[in-house]
């Protein structure tokens, strides 16, 4: 695993189940919103896609540009909102972005005008509003999701539904609170990089997104600048030797049984535009 990896047990659990969605699905053009500091794009590439990884964290695309072979342009990474995009791709990836706007149907229906015709969608998000912690406000959650809502904005934006698990039960049920103790830290950071960038009030993309008519990310976010830094970690070092696939795979095939159960941390969906 790259040392610039730097993962969660959730990031673990949801790129497996993703590797398996992604099985049905012809290679083509994709489109990652919210890279982050994942690397899902690396199956993506293996299974003959090449595409757009965005994120509004213009540091965590430098990262990516930085640990990418640039001769290679398979992937090519922008801080870009995806409000601003017109073409169309095959597939869209999007995991734990949907829940930072307000204005989700509005992202949806964004991401179902940018896929092709019977394009696909693979997304996640929290759920269940009773698992909320203090991990969800600091991340600028808007919501977690309950499994009828899902399936009804879906049906709203025009997607058809392949694919709907709720992931993670029942290790993740287990951790993820734990994990709001450790992640405390990060309040102050958040808070301090939101202060810093309203006194400066350089024009970065946020002053850029301010500037614009009409939908934006900043406009449709919960928290624009908890949204726009979400992706950052601590303890990269450790991380990357802990939460190793390999380490993680009893508990990552224990999940499986439950897939269709409600009962995990998150759900991950397969859709497509008809």
């Amino acid at each position: 695993m790259s040392p610039f990896t730097n993962p969660s047990p959730a990031y673990l659990f949801r790129r497996y189940l993703a590797r398996r969605l992604l099985q049905t699905v012809p290679p083509g053009r994709f489109l990652e919103i919210g890279v982050g500091s994942g690397r899902f794009y690396e199956d993506l590439k293996r299974q003959g896609f090449s595409g757009l990884c965005l994120d509004l964290n213009e540091d965590l695309i430098q990262d990516h540009q930085r640990h990418t072979d640039q001769a290679d342009m398979t992937v090519m990474f922008e801080a870009t909102d995806f409000f601003l995009l017109q073409e169309q791709f095959d597939l869209i990836v999007a995991f734990e972005v949907l829940e930072h706007y307000e204005a989700d149907n509005l992202c949806l229906a964004k991401w179902a005008g940018l896929l092709s015709y019977q394009g696909s969608l693979i997304f996640s998000v929290p759920a269940h509003m009773r698992q909320w912690t203090p991990n969800d406000t600091r991340a600028g959650h808007a919501r977690r999701y309950e499994k009828a809502e899902l399936m009804r904005k879906l049906a709203a934006s025009h997607l058809h539904l392949d694919e709907l698990w709720c992931y993670g039960f029942p290790i993740l049920n287990l951790t993820y609170p734990l994990s709001s103790v450790f992640m405390r830290g990060q309040e102050e950071d958040l808070n301090r990089m939101s202060s810093q960038q309203d006194a400066i009030g350089s024009p970065g993309l946020a002053e850029i997104l301010a500037s614009q008519d009409g939908e934006n990310a900043k406009s449709c976010a919960a928290d624009f600048a908890r949204t726009s830094q979400s992706g950052r970690r601590k303890f990269s070092r450790l991380s990357s030797w802990f939460f190793q696939e390999w380490l993680w795979m009893p508990f990552l095939q224990l999940q499986r049984p439950f897939l269709r159960a409600d009962l995990g941390t998150g759900y991950i969906v397969k859709c497509r535009r008809e």
